[in-house]
């Protein structure tokens, strides 16, 4: 925005003012292709009138906003004026508005930008202006130099998508400004740091793989994405079910055993009681033989019970620990160890296979 008006770059708290609307008409007044300095016929550009109206339009919406106050909606309305028309003045506006809102960082390249579009174009006391916008500026920027172990990874600070490639330098404004790195395939990192004028700091992300498991019977193994490659993981083998079995049948029927031995011995100390008393009937010495004839066959059932389960306890015990675990199993293969044990009343039976 030519003109002899000057404007100052206030410190913070203060808000910069922009130059009269009726400069921001002449902007717009000609065709696209005269603002832009190019000339070529209007037929050659049939959109270059309607593009040029609305650029005009969303210039003069922006002044409005920014007396307004909404600062926010202005710069929204300068930048989309600069992309329908370059032309280098609305750049000065762009970067009043980044100022105001306290965006030092894109102030700064954008003042940077108005000078370079602008070269001999800009009157002697607008460069000055801007020079010394530029100098303030440059106090209240810092050097972020970030590290990634990941390549192409996507960098945003404050929100905003940073271009620059990653790793690399970026100019971020002073103050405590909130990082993210993030790439298809990794968990998105986040940090808060605190920049201080002219200062250059190094940011590092580490970023981790994120697994995602497949989906469906749980037959599947699951599958590891890992940047852009899918890598199919084995399942980790789980504990022998066999062996666990049989140890804990071998321990039931070993408490099995004790519960009916101890009985034994208690109904084979009262037939001996009875025996040495006198006046019990033949019926009740009996009775109390077949009580501890009965427990002692449970007790030997049990306890033969016992010493099969153990048996069978170490062979599945040593076979899953000698046995390598079989990946793909034949159609034809020999069926798994199993074992099967049956308690009667005075037998006991294993049938199975081995």
């Amino acid at each position: 925005m030519g003109g002899s008006s000057t404007t100052k770059l206030r410190l913070p708290g203060s808000r910069l003012r922009l130059t009269g609307p009726l400069l921001a008409l002449s902007l717009f007044a000609a065709p696209a292709a005269v603002v832009l300095g190019v000339p070529a016929p209007a037929a050659a550009q049939p959109g270059a009138a309607q593009r040029s109206e609305e650029a005009k339009q969303r210039y003069m919406k922006g002044v409005e906003l920014h007396d307004e106050g909404d600062y926010q909606s202005a710069l929204i309305e300068f930048r989309r004026s600069y992309d329908l028309v370059p032309n280098f003045n609305v750049l000065f506006n762009v970067g009043q508005e980044y100022f105001n809102l306290a965006d030092y960082a894109n102030a700064l390249k954008t003042f940077q930008q108005y000078m370079e579009e602008g070269g001999k174009r800009i009157p002697p006391n607008r460069k000055e202006q801007v020079e010394g916008y530029i100098e303030k500026l440059k106090s209240r920027v810092a050097t972020m130099a970030v590290k990634v172990n990941v390549q192409g990874a996507e960098l945003k600070v404050d929100d905003q998508v940073i271009t620059a490639l990653i790793p690399g330098s970026v100019l971020v404004s002073t103050g405590k400004r909130r990082i993210e790195v993030s790439k298809q395939g990794y968990r998105t990192q986040t940090k808060t740091e605190e920049f201080a004028g002219q200062e250059t700091k190094e940011v590092v992300f580490e970023l981790q793989p994120e697994a995602m498991l497949s989906q469906g019977d749980g037959s599947k193994p699951p599958i590891v994405i890992i940047g852009d490659q899918k890598m199919t993981q084995a399942k980790e083998p789980g504990p022998p079910i066999a062996p666990i079995v049989m140890w804990s049948l071998t321990g039931a029927l070993g408490i099995g055993t004790g519960v009916f031995g101890g009985l034994a011995l208690a109904n084979q100390s009262s037939l001996d009681e009875l025996k040495r008393e006198e006046g019990h009937t033949t019926d009740e010495l009996d009775d109390a033989a077949a009580n501890a004839r009965n427990m002692a066959i449970a007790t030997d059932v049990f306890l033969g019970a016992t010493v099969i389960a153990a048996g069978l306890s170490v062979y599945f015990t040593i076979d899953a620990v000698l046995t390598p675990a079989k990946k793909d199993e034949k159609p034809n293969a020999a069926p798994a160890p199993a074992a099967k044990v049956s308690v009667g009343p005075a037998y006991v039976g294993v049938d199975g296979t081995f």
